[in-house]
C-alpha cells in the first residue's frame, strides 16, 4: 500500500511504479468531502486491479471520476446501491467494465472484478466532461483557494482548461469554489456562531480593543458587529493625520446580505489605514450613530478630527451629534455630481464645462479673497448656480470656508 501525507485516503495495492516511468508516485490532498485523491497525471493508473480497496463507496467513485477525465471517457451505473456498484464504458460496444461491492459490511469498497482494456478514449477531452460537478472542481481547486482566497471563479475555468484538458462551465466553476471554501473554513451561516468565542481571542490578544457584537433579542439572530483593535486605534493617535474617511459598501457576497462601514485614514505614505470597521444590516441613521458611538469610546482622542464622507443616510446629522466639536468635510466628488445633475446639465456642452470649473475654483480656493473672486465668477454666470451653491452647505467643502 502506498503512504500518504495528509492521513489515508485510499488503501489499494498499487504498485510504486507505473508502465512508462521510473519512479510515479501519487500525489494525494484533502479533498472537497473528506480526504480524496487529487487529479494528476497518474489518475489513468489508480484503476487498475481487482482486489484495491477505497475507504468509501464516495471515494471510489471520485476516483472513478478522476480515472474517467484522465483518460477522456464517461462511463455510466449498471448497479448502483449501498453495497455494490457497478459501471461500464457509455459507449455499450466497448469492453471498459468495473464491479465493486462492499467489505465485511462497509463502508470500505473493493473492486471485484475489472476489465480494464479502453478502445474509446480521448473522445471528450476537450469538450465539457459530464463527470465533473462542483464537488469535483472544489476539490481540483482547493490547494490554489489555500494559496490565493481571491482565486476567481473565470481563473479557475482557465486552470482547469489548460492542466486537466477539459472546459466546465462559469456557474460550475463558481458552486465550486463555493463548496471548496465551506470545506477548508466552515459553512459561512454557521461561522457566525464564533464571533463571541473571536472576541474573547482577540480581547486577549490585543487588550484595549472595542468589540462590540449586537444579536436579535426576539430572533437570537446576528445584528451588527464593530471591531476597533488597539493597534489601530494606536496607529491612527501616533501615525496619521487627524483625518478619518467615513463609508459604506454592501457585501457582494449574494447569499450574505448587510453593509461593511469603516473608518479609514491615510497613513505617511498616503495609503489607506483601516482604523475601525463594522458588519451592519443597512446603512442607516441608527447603524451610523452606534457605530460613531463605538468609534468615539475606542479612539478616547483629546485632538479635534475631520470627518469625510459623502453624506451617506444619516452621516450629516450624527455626525455633529457624536463629535460636536469636530469637523465634517463633504466629498467634492458627490457635490460636483450633484451640481451636473441639478444645475450644470440643463446647459450645452462648453457652457457646462465653464460652470463645473468655476465650482472647482470655489472649492479648492485657499483664501478668502480666492472664494470670492470664485462666486463672483459663479454669479456673473448663473445666479442660481451662485444660490445653489450657498445652499448646499459650501463651508463643509470650501478649502477657504472649511473651520476643520
Amino acid at each position: 500500500s502506498t503512504s500518504n501525507t495528509h492521513g489515508g485516503s485510499l488503501e489499494t495495492t498499487e504498485p510504486l511504479q507505473l508502465p512508462g516511468s521510473s519512479l510515479e508516485l501519487y500525489d494525494r490532498g484533502q479533498g472537497a468531502e473528506g480526504v480524496v485523491p487529487v487529479l494528476t497525471p497518474y489518475s489513468v493508473g489508480r484503476i487498475h486491479s481487482v482486489g484495491q480497496v477505497f475507504i468509501s463507496k464516495e471515494l471510489l467513485q471520485m476516483e472513478l471520476t478522476n480515472y474517467a477525465i484522465a483518460r477522456g471517457f464517461n462511463w455510466k451505473y449498471l448497479k448502483n446501491d449501498s453495497v455494490r456498484l457497478t459501471v461500464r464504458c457509455n459507449v455499450s460496444i466497448f469492453p471498459w467494465r468495473l464491479h465493486a461491492s462492499v467489505v465485511r459490511g462497509g463502508p470500505q469498497f473493493a473492486i471485484k472484478s475489472l476489465n480494464n482494456i479502453h478502445t474509446c478514449g480521448c473522445d471528450i477531452m476537450s469538450d465539457e466532461h459530464p463527470r465533473t460537478s462542483k464537488k469535483w472542481v472544489a476539490n481540483a481547486v482547493k490547494g490554489k483557494l489555500v494559496d490565493k482566497p481571491t482565486y476567481r471563479a473565470s481563473e479557475m475555468m482557465s486552470d482547469i482548461r489548460r492542466e486537466y484538458g477539459i472546459c466546465i462551465p462559469y456557474h460550475q466553476a463558481w458552486w465550486g469554489k463555493e463548496v471548496a471554501v465551506s470545506s477548508l473554513y466552515g459553512d459561512f451561516r454557521t461561522s457566525y456562531h464564533m464571533l463571541n468565542w473571536y472576541s474573547e481571542r482577540a480581547l486577549q490578544s490585543n487588550p484595549g480593543s472595542i468589540l462590540s457584537l449586537e444579536v436579535d433579542p426576539e430572533t437570537q439572530r446576528f445584528k451588527r458587529f464593530f471591531i476597533c483593535f488597539e493597534a489601530s486605534a494606536y496607529g491612527f493617535k501616533v501615525g496619521c493625520r487627524p483625518m478619518l474617511f467615513l463609508d459604506g459598501t454592501h457585501i457582494k457576497q449574494h447569499r450574505v446580505q448587510g453593509v461593511i462601514l469603516a473608518a479609514s485614514a491615510l497613513n505617511g505614505n498616503n495609503e489607506l489605514f483601516t482604523v475601525a470597521y463594522s458588519i451592519v444590516d443597512s446603512e442607516t441613521y441608527d447603524n451610523w450613530v452606534w457605530f460613531l458611538q463605538n468609534l468615539k469610546k475606542a479612539l478616547l482622542s483629546d485632538r479635534r478630527i475631520a470627518f469625510l464622507s459623502d453624506r451617506g443616510r444619516g452621516l450629516k446629522e450624527v455626525i455633529p451629534d457624536i463629535f460636536p466639536n469636530d469637523h465634517h468635510g463633504y466629498c467634492f466628488q458627490h457635490i460636483m455630481q450633484n451640481f451636473n445633475d441639478q444645475c450644470a446639465g440643463k446647459y450645452a456642452a462648453p457652457f457646462k464645462k465653464l460652470l463645473r470649473k468655476i465650482l472647482q475654483r470655489i472649492a479648492y480656493a485657499v483664501t478668502e479673497q480666492e472664494y470670492e473672486d470664485a462666486m463672483m465668477a459663479m454669479e456673473l454666470n448663473s445666479s442660481d448656480d451662485k444660490e445653489w451653491v450657498l445652499r448646499n452647505d459650501v463651508e463643509h467643502w470650501s478649502h477657504a470656508r472649511f473651520p476643520g
